[in-house]
């Protein structure tokens, strides 16, 4: 073989190897561009808990301002599933539309569900149903509507509404509070010192390296304590000195206790 023809050899080579590297795949992947984002219907996981004992408290010259209640539990509509979450937006197909759909009548009152606030809203679209004793129901459903009737409001509920051409269904929610979870809360300043807002329906891998804002506190649960449990206070020993951010929650009936973990 000439010089000549070898070298229309090795250029020919190579232009196949640039399309089957270059070309190929993208026309592959062109296939699913249009796909909804998994983040649309499919729930991304709940937060891991803290590993490791909280961190130790702030001395007592941190105990300046005490804690102020955070902002009452909000609501989100969406015409296609559970909120303002990953996905909003986007064109979904027929069939992400009837899951989402048959996964919202199938809650009932009482069931608890993978849901929670990633600070930027509900981690999915569908809610899934999940055991309330395990580490995943993060919300449990206190009642079912089919109309505008209101939810339960304030620190620890809010509420999540599905439309559609057979009607609305809303699901009225109740945060589950877990000790050794985390929070996320934002800081700031009072007339009495400082101040954390709650992001009360949120939840957050305690370790997490980025928050969404305005969030800019992770805060450790150290304690929940219902109505008859009879406690006043977030302290867990006689020479406790730990610095806690504590609220009542869910209709004022559980005192919450929390530590700042990271912010």
């Amino acid at each position: 073989m000439t010089g000549a023809k070898k070298s229309g050899v090795w250029v020919l080579l190579v232009a196949v190897a640039l399309f089957a590297a270059l070309v190929v795949p993208r026309v592959l992947a062109g296939d699913g561009d249009d796909r909804p984002s998994q983040a649309a219907g499919v729930s991304l996981g709940v937060p891991e808990k803290s590993g490791e004992d909280a961190p130790k408290g702030a001395p007592d010259a941190a105990k300046g301002g005490g804690p102020v209640p955070g902002s009452t539990g909000g609501g989100a509509t969406s015409g296609d599933g559970a909120g303002d979450g990953a996905g909003d937006g986007a064109q979904e197909r027929a069939a992400d539309r009837a899951a989402i759909g048959e996964a919202f009548a199938a809650v009932r009152a009482g069931d608890c569900l993978a849901l929670f606030d990633t600070g930027g809203g509900w981690n999915t679209r569908i809610p899934q149903k999940v055991g309330c004793g395990g580490d995943a129901g993060l919300t449990r459903v206190s009642a079912v509507r089919t109309g505008w009737s209101a939810c339960p409001s304030g620190d620890g509920l809010s509420y999540v509404v599905h439309r559609s051409d057979k009607g609305k269904r809303v699901l009225c929610l109740t945060r589950q509070y877990k000790a050794g979870y985390c929070v996320l809360a934002e800081k700031g300043t009072g007339a009495a010192g400082a101040t954390m807002r709650l992001g009360s329906m949120t939840a957050v891998d305690c370790k997490a390296k980025k928050l969404t804002k305005p969030y800019d506190t992770v805060l450790h649960i150290t304690g929940v304590y219902g109505p008859g449990t009879g406690r006043t206070g977030c302290s867990r020993a006689l020479d406790d000195r730990t610095f806690y951010w504590f609220w009542r929650v869910k209709g004022d009936e559980t005192l919450l206790c929390t530590m700042v973990y990271r912010g």
